[in-house]
This record gives structure tokens, sequence and C-alpha cells, in this order.
């Protein structure tokens, strides 16, 4: 029973790593007032990306700097469209994740023609003395490189977003765009730059899914986890600090019936059930919290300077 809980809660700290590489780059990006909804697509694309480069060049570093490549790309795309040319940011977020699902399967079929491109995924990296501690060990410190980035980059941001100038004029601009452009702020830079960071991120995510956890690629390889982040960002109330209970809750999901179906306690046809866990715990979760996140102020209402 300890070895089945252990396996539970280690494969939520996994599973939590590409929902919370989506979710602190779309804090900052709703903090600023935009909100992408093509998160999702975003994932794909830079899993494909990350996982060619790095099938061509043997570089897993190379590999992951073309995935973030690739995912700055379309949120500069995003941000193009919806803060300088004002497109509402529900439209083209889905006109987004039609774009980069559809580049990604497009780009994947080319490949597909002369090799099937397959990788050794990240080995564990094993923090001395810490991986050795009963249990605790191999739930926190037996992971690969890309886990262990997730939490450090949730706690850097974190701090960026509240302990420095630059966090206070990102939140000052998605609650109040005029009194900042009074103040001297360049209000839609700031958006551009959220923007693309915000794709740079789910492109990330996207690297860790085909280089440090599957060491391939499909079409539906992102499983739903960009929506979900978006979830978790009203969850957290928009803190990257509380992005992590909220990737790890939902992580945990997608162990539970990952767990139960790979150890054969549930019944085959009961799979698909179990699968839609992750799912139930988001429909939860939005009706405990119905009406007690307050969204940045300017949350998708595109700024004219007067």
């Amino acid at each position: 029973m300890i070895e089945f809980i252990t396996s539970i809660l280690a494969g939520g700290v996994l599973l939590s790593v590409t929902i919370l590489f989506v979710s602190i780059g779309e804090v900052y990006n709703e903090r600023a007032g935009v909100i992408n909804l093509g998160l999702e697509a975003i994932i794909t694309l830079g899993a494909f990306v990350g996982l060619w480069v790095t099938f061509e060049t043997g570089d897993y570093i190379l590999g992951t700097l073309a995935a973030i490549v690739s995912g700055a790309g379309v949120g500069l795309i995003h941000s193009l469209t919806c803060v300088k040319m004002r497109v509402n940011q529900l439209i083209a977020g889905l006109l987004i994740l039609s774009l980069a699902a559809g580049l990604a399967n497009f780009l994947y079929n080319i490949v597909l023609k002369k090799t099937v491109p397959i990788v050794t995924t990240l080995p564990s990296i094993y923090i001395p003395f810490l991986s050795d501690i009963p249990v605790l060990g191999e739930i926190l410190f037996q992971h690969n490189a890309f886990v262990y980035l997730a939490y450090f980059l949730a706690i850097v941001f974190g701090l960026i977003l509240y302990k420095t100038t630059l966090g206070l004029k990102i939140r000052a601009v998605g609650e109040n765009p005029e009194a900042c452009d009074a103040a001297g702020i360049n209000v839609n830079l700031i958006r551009h730059l959220c923007d693309i960071f915000s794709g740079a991120m789910a492109g990330l995510a996207g690297a860790y899914l085909s280089l440090g956890y599957l060491g391939l690629y499909d079409s539906g390889i992102a499983g739903g986890r960009g929506w979900i982040a978006i979830i978790v960002v009203i969850f957290s109330r928009w803190s990257p600090y509380r992005a992590i209970l909220g990737s790890l809750i939902f992580g945990l999901g997608y162990s539970v019936a990952a767990n139960l179906i790979g150890g054969g306690y549930i019944p085959s046809n009961w799979n698909y059930l179990v699968l839609i866990m992750p799912y139930l715990v988001a429909l939860v979760v939005i009706v405990l919290f119905r009406g007690t996140t307050k969204a940045p102020s300017a949350l998708t209402v595109p700024y004219w300077r007067k």
C-alpha cells in the first residue's frame, strides 16, 4: 500500500510539471491583461519542435531552446493580434489553437515520411542525501532536470512579480492601464512581453512532455493540460506560488488515473471513466471557487492610448 501511494505522489509531481510551466507564463500574461486560449496547441507545437531538434542534433538543451522559441513565436503572433490589432482575445486564442496544432501535426507528418523521431527521456537526477530519505526522497528528489526547473521558476517568477518594480508594473497594467500610461509606463509593451513569455513557457512545457516524460510525439500529447493550466491560474488567484499547489492537485488527479489503469486495479471498461478524473477535479475547483476570485480588472480589455 505504501508503494502504491508513493507511486501516486511521485507521479503527481511528474505530471504537475507541464501544468506548472504553463501556469507561470499565463499568470504573467493575465496579470498584464491578456488571456491566451491557444496554450494547449502551443504545448503541442513545443513538444514536436523540441523532440525533432533533439532527435536531429542529439542536444537536449538545443531542443528545449527550440521549443521555447517556437512557443515564443506563437506568443508573438498572439500578442500582435490581440495587443496591437486589438482583436478579441478569446477569438484570437481559438485561432491560435487551430494554427499551432495544425502546424505541429503538419510538420510531424512531413518528418514521419522519413523517420520516426524518438529520443531517450532525460535521466533522473538524484539529489545527494535528500534522495535517500525513505518515501519522501522518491517523491520529491528523484526526478529529471525539468521537474526541478519548474518549481525553481515558480519561486523565482513569484519573487519577480511581487518583489520587483517590473512585477509591480505588470500587476498595475492589468488593473489600471490608463493610470499606468499616465505614469509613463508603456502598457502595450508590457502586454507584448508577457504574452510572448506565456507562449515561451508553454513551449517549455511541451519540451518537457516530449523530452523529459515520453520521449516521443503524439498529436494529443498535451492531453488537456493547457486548459487545466488556465483553471490553475484562476484557482491560484494569479499567483505563481499558489500555482504550485494547483498544479500538484491536478497532477495527482492524472497520477491516480494512470496508476489505477496501469496497475490493473479497475476493469478495462472503466478506463475512460477514470481518465476524466482530472477534469472532474477541474469542475469541482470551478464550483468551489466561483465568486471568490477577482480577476485583474483589465483582463481581456484592449488598451487605446488617448
